[in-house]
């Protein structure tokens, strides 16, 4: 009997997007994947950025093999930090272990000693991250430049690229990657899970409908994430306020936390509730609110591909995106005027116009009914044919003895361990 294809993933910690991904590759026949993580966060405690204490609510850890990797410090790591730094590694990534491995990025330096590792023993390396050209532009001229010169030299470092949208395919051949290194997948979000959710507990979706609605008539548009700056929820506020004025049917509804929550219920405090802080709502129940949402929207000034959007789109939820968000295109996530709206950020008179759009129901239904179509192609089946084309590449190239054997400079990648240039970036 043949051996199975050993796929290593390492990764931060465990994600309620990521981790039935590898539950789901871990089923497929001939293949075994172990997860090793950098730190334990979420499964302790909860998101420190959403300002909550509570660990999520979702089986996240069942049907893989997985492991916690203490720090250099001897201890497993509760928040992920740039500094993550696992000694381990060294023993784990081994080619008797592993075909290939998987990372999403090099902003810590234990992903950095991954490439170091799998370059220097022959393992070939599956990357992807959700990065665009548009979220770059916040960084500075100078800083530019340098990537210029630095992210080519970089991702050529990896063998093999999963590509998560338009914009990040625009951006890793911007980089450099030449197009046979990339494969077409997508961000994940567990579409199973929220369908049985969903179709299980109608009767929560209604309540939660009529907690949050002032009548039958009421449209709710709704705000899911962080309260931070970048995430730009004051001009979410000030559109639903704006559009209240013309169509009173109009309310706004915000899931989440951090810290401009007291500035948020601030603002709200003077409004007559046309927008409501619900606040923090676990895993489990997320997708139950997102089904009692009528319209999605994200306003975020920089945001390479927000989850929340496919989250809601699982439900049927109609998008109101801006422009700074980086899944948006063709054949992206939201499609101009076909499951949602693309508005231009900062602009709070297009996006109260567009929130005003919506009122219509046949367009809310139109949008909808795509959403779904779009979604169904961007789910965790998206994501998993892509590792299964890639597996079955290395497969193919290892018969045959083409498989990539580059002999990068050990100075070179040493130094891309300590670079000080990237230590701060999650690409």
């Amino acid at each position: 009997m043949a051996e199975p294809f050993r796929m290593g993933v390492v990764f931060t910690h465990p994600t309620q997007h990521h981790a039935p991904l590898w539950r789901k590759l871990n089923e497929q026949p001939d293949i075994s994947v172990t997860t090793f993580y950098l730190c334990n966060e979420n499964q302790l405690g909860g998101d420190r950025h959403l300002g909550s204490s509570e660990p999520w609510d979702v089986d996240l850890l069942s049907g893989y093999s997985h492991e916690f990797l203490k720090t250099w410090t001897g201890k497993t790591a509760s928040k992920t930090s740039k500094n993550l730094f696992n000694p381990a590694l060294f023993n784990r990534l081994n080619p008797k272990h592993f075909n290939a491995v998987f990372l999403p990025s090099f902003c810590t330096l234990s992903y950095r000693l991954t490439v170091l590792l799998c370059k220097l023993r022959g393992i070939p390396i599956i990357m992807q991250n959700d990065a665009t050209v548009i979220t770059d532009l916040h960084y500075s001229r100078t800083r530019r430049i340098a990537l210029s010169a630095l992210y080519p030299w970089m991702y050529e470092l990896a063998d093999y690229w999963i590509s998560s949208g338009d914009h990040n395919e625009i951006y890793l051949r911007y980089y450099g990657v030449p197009e046979q290194k990339i494969v077409r997948g997508c961000y994940p979000v567990d579409r199973d899970r929220y369908e049985q959710t969903i179709a299980t507990r109608q009767a929560e979706i209604q309540a939660i409908r009529e907690q949050l609605c002032w009548n039958h008539d009421t449209i709710l548009y709704g705000f899911t994430g962080k309260y931070i700056d970048r995430k730009n929820p004051f001009e979410f506020i000030e559109a639903i306020a704006n559009a209240h004025k013309v169509d009173s049917r109009i309310r706004g509804i915000m899931l989440g936390g951090g810290v401009l929550e007291p500035e948020i219920n601030h603002r709200l405090a003077a409004l007559n509730g046309e927008v409501v802080n619900v606040g923090f709502v676990n895993q489990s129940k997320l997708p139950l609110y997102y089904a009692a949402m009528d319209v999605f929207v994200s306003t975020s000034k920089s945001d390479p591909h927000p989850l929340v959007i496919s989250e809601a789109m699982a439900t049927g939820c109609p998008i109101i995106l801006s422009d700074r968000c980086g899944n948006w295109g063709y054949s992206d996530t939201v499609q101009h005027r076909h499951n949602g709206l693309v508005y231009p950020c900062g602009n709070v008179n297009t996006l109260t116009q567009a929130v005003l759009t919506l009122t219509d129901f046949d367009t809310r239904k139109t949008y909808s009914e795509h959403a779904k179509q779009v979604f169904a192609n961007q789910d965790l089946d998206c994501e998993l044919n892509a590792f299964l084309t890639l597996i079955e590449r290395i497969k193919n190239e290892t018969r045959e003895g083409t498989l990539a054997a580059e002999s990068p400079s050990l100075a070179g990648l040493a130094n891309l361990i300590s670079h000080e240039t990237v230590s701060g970036m999650n690409k």
